[in-house]
């Protein structure tokens, strides 16, 4: 009778273990396909490797099964508990490490709605004002040409802050409002565009002067608007229909000249043309220095200004920046796609893919930052703050401005080099996330994976070339400043200029 109770109790344990590994075993499944399911999804991986995953949780699978309709406690045992074990980390890959990529590599490749402008509010260096509040009752000038919807919700805003209708004084340009304010004192405070009060404040510098002994900011405001279509805002999604894995393709690169957020209007200060052939692995950088003397089409007419204001025309992308650099640089070489980053972004990056290697022309010690950093002549290893330094020094580095553009590329090239490496493989999700936040481009998801993936199956060396628009400065007059002061811009040697134009033509297969 006790044999028969025991044998009962026996076969009863044994219907439970085999009823618990018979979860665990369903669990593994489900998990094993949403796995395989984003891993697919994500589209980096090629098809062998994806095979050899499909082919080891199959194999896996099935091991688990054997084991838990075997007669032994102890194969039922174990299988029950690495079921439960393989399914958490099945889970655990898949929505911390592979959803989250996915969702990332969307948000850098769908291109944002709407942009952010921002207004500093000024008055003189003498004014009693101390907080936005205390101009409520002054007259208030804006500018009325430049993005009107914009100015107007800004001022929206600060009469809704204040509670307080607001005396308002429009004027044309920027230049009639600045004189009427610093020298007619015909207003008491002006609202003003932080790329234009940037610009008036690089005018002062360049006369020796300092902005800041005549006016103060006493605060912003920000507004985010909506993308409107016009004649001068191309539609920022990209139509190109190319197989980038074999068609030569051209990429614009602007890095704007702000910290925070990378949907800022803000003007470019790294103006890059990449052209890229994935047949015969030649990538040629080239580039022009921010200050080149351009015409902006559809915004300057007969008018020139600096290149780097092209930007502050356009809205988050980049169409007005790009149809300038087709149409006054680079003619016969048609622009397919755009990335956008800024400050934040290149130290963000480079930080997370664990420092780059970067070459430098000269050994010299930049003041940049207010520290001395070195750097030698020769393979650098780089932070990302060391890389920023690197990008932006232009007083001591030996070549000024147009050296300062050499940097630059090759910083993006210790990127690349890096990115294309099996080292990526570890820092994959890291260097997703701070992309997330801090890059913006309209590459398509698709295109972009599909480079990602024939890297993985070749893994090919690039052959790099880099060419930059040499330039003779001078002081002349900008469109947007009009008339009020000459600034230091640069017209573009011939020479160089068709060299670069002939470098990236021979890249893409062009004659």
């Amino acid at each position: 009778v006790n044999e028969g109770i025991l044998r009962e109790k026996g076969l009863l344990l044994m219907k439970k273990l085999k009823i618990i590994g018979l979860i665990g075993v369903f669990l593994q499944l489900v998990f094993s396909i949403i796995a395989v399911s984003l891993i697919i999804k994500l589209g980096v991986l090629p098809d062998f490797y994806i095979f050899m995953v499909v082919f080891v949780v199959a194999l896996l699978f099935f091991i688990s099964v054997l084991f838990v309709i075997s007669r032994s406690r102890f194969r039922v045992g174990i299988a029950t508990i690495f079921s439960v074990l393989l399914s958490a980390f099945l889970a655990v890959a898949s929505f911390v490490y592979i959803m989250p990529a996915i969702n990332m590599l969307d948000d850098i490749t769908t291109v944002k709605q709407t942009y952010l402008a921002t207004y500093h509010i000024i008055v003189k260096v003498d004014d009693p004002a101390v907080k936005p509040d205390d101009i409520k009752e002054y007259n208030i000038g804006v500018e009325k040409s430049h993005d009107f919807d914009a100015m107007k919700k800004a001022l929206d805003g600060l009469a809704a802050e204040f509670n307080h209708t607001l005396n308002v004084i429009a004027y044309d340009n920027y230049t009639n409002m600045w004189n009427a304010f610093i020298e007619k004192s015909e207003t008491g405070a002006i609202l003003m565009e932080a790329n234009y009060y940037n610009i008036y404040k690089e005018y002062y510098t360049e006369q020796k002067d300092n902005i800041e002994n005549y006016v103060r900011v006493l605060g912003d405001i920000k507004v985010e608007m909506e993308h409107t279509d016009d004649e001068n805002n191309d539609k920022p999604e990209s139509t190109v229909k190319k197989d980038v894995t074999v068609d030569p393709f051209v990429v614009y690169i602007s890095g704007i000249d702000v910290s925070g957020s990378i949907n800022q209007r803000s003007r470019s200060d790294v103006n890059i043309i990449m052209a890229v052939n994935p047949t015969t692995k030649k990538i040629t950088l080239a580039t022009v220095p921010r200050d080149t003397y351009v015409q902006i089409p559809g915004i300057t007419g007969d008018y020139y200004d600096k290149l780097t204001h092209a930007a502050i025309y356009g809205k988050n992308d980049c169409s007005v920046s790009i149809k300038t650099l087709e149409q006054n640089v680079y003619q016969g070489i048609e622009v397919d796609y755009w990335i956008r980053v800024n400050f934040t972004s290149l130290e963000k990056i480079v930080n997370a893919l664990g420092g780059v290697e970067v070459y430098s022309e000269y050994s010299y010690t930049s003041t940049f930052s207010g520290e001395k950093v070195y750097f030698k002549k020769g393979m650098n290893t780089m932070s990302g703050w060391k890389a920023l330094i690197f990008s932006r020094e232009r007083v001591t580095v030996p070549g000024g401005e147009p050296q300062r553009g050499k940097n630059q590329l090759e910083v993006i090239k210790g990127i690349f080099n890096k990115i294309t490496s099996p080292a990526i493989l570890t820092s994959y999700n890291d260097v997703l996330d701070q992309l997330s936040e801090n890059f913006l481009t309209n590459i398509p998801t698709e295109h972009i994976t599909a480079l990602a993936k024939m890297q993985l199956e070749d893994g090919a060396s690039w052959d790099f070339e880099t060419i930059s628009v040499g330039v003779e400065y001078k002081y002349d007059y900008c469109y947007s400043m009009m008339d009020y002061g000459k600034l230091c811009v640069g017209v573009m040697d011939e020479t160089t200029r068709q060299e670069a134009i002939s470098k990236l033509k021979a890249t893409l297969g062009e004659k």
